[in-house]
């Protein structure tokens, strides 16, 4: 079915595609970074970045969403639009009325504290899967990037034999680790999105946590602010209370 609008956010190492359906439905994809996706119709109704910008007279100034278009409250100038769509995207779906903490496990795994009344409050930054195994690498003789786009957790070894197996779980370990210290300072409601989430949300079940896993949680609230009126249909896209 043909697109009547798309939207883009520009990551640090994917491209993410918001299209919306002549019947009115939203659709999510994810691409890696390629010039020639920016061409053809339809043309893109809005675009963020929070990685490196190509040259294209498709990315028109005004069509772009910046900080100052999100309601997140006491946003600070420094904070990727990434977070900031976020956090505001899950306070405004939660169902609770109180805090809540958002972890993006993108390229970099953030972790964004939203309060009661919907403002900014703080979190961390962590370097991702990928980045984390590309230093191992990068970084010593012996060691080499598995660089594989495997979805599913390690062989089920709790120490593996092989150094890929070993590299992967080790990331995927710290990771789980870090969110779990941060729970223990702040038991909020925990919601996770981005492209490593599935890798955590087992490790994470097996520790006691409750997820609100939202897969689409960022490009959802992009589309949601850009539509001309409230557009509750781009929200309607599967979140798994686990």
């Amino acid at each position: 079915m043909a697109s009547e609008q798309r939207c883009l956010l520009i990551g640090n190492s994917r491209w993410h595609w918001a299209e919306q359906s002549r019947s009115g439905v939203w659709s999510y994809s994810h691409s890696q970074p390629q010039l020639s996706l920016l061409e053809g119709s339809p043309p893109l109704c809005s675009w963020a970045a929070v990685g490196p910008l190509p040259a294209h007279s498709v990315l028109r100034p005004d069509r772009r969403l910046c900080l100052d278009g999100i309601p997140l409250r006491h946003v600070p100038d420094w904070l990727g639009i990434d977070r900031a769509l976020a956090g505001w995207g899950a306070w405004t779906q939660s169902a609770e009325a109180g805090p809540l903490m958002v972890v993006d496990a993108g390229t970099v795994l953030s972790l964004t504290r939203v309060t009661a009344d919907g403002a900014f409050n703080g979190g961390w930054l962590a370097a991702g899967l990928r980045l984390q195994l590309q230093a191992m690498a990068a970084g010593t003789q012996a060691l080499t990037d598995p660089d594989d786009q495997r979805q599913d957790p390690c062989d089920g070894l709790s120490f593996p034999r092989d150094s890929c197996e070993a590299m992967r779980r080790g990331v995927i370990e710290s990771l789980v680790g870090l969110i779990l210290r941060a729970q223990d300072l702040d038991p909020s409601p925990l919601w996770l999105c981005g492209g490593d989430a599935p890798l955590l949300v087992q490790a994470l079940q097996t520790q006691g946590l409750e997820l609100n896993h939202a897969p689409e949680l960022v490009m959802q609230s992009l589309v949601t602010l850009v539509s001309p009126a409230p557009d509750r249909s781009a929200l309607d896209q599967p979140l798994h209370r686990l």
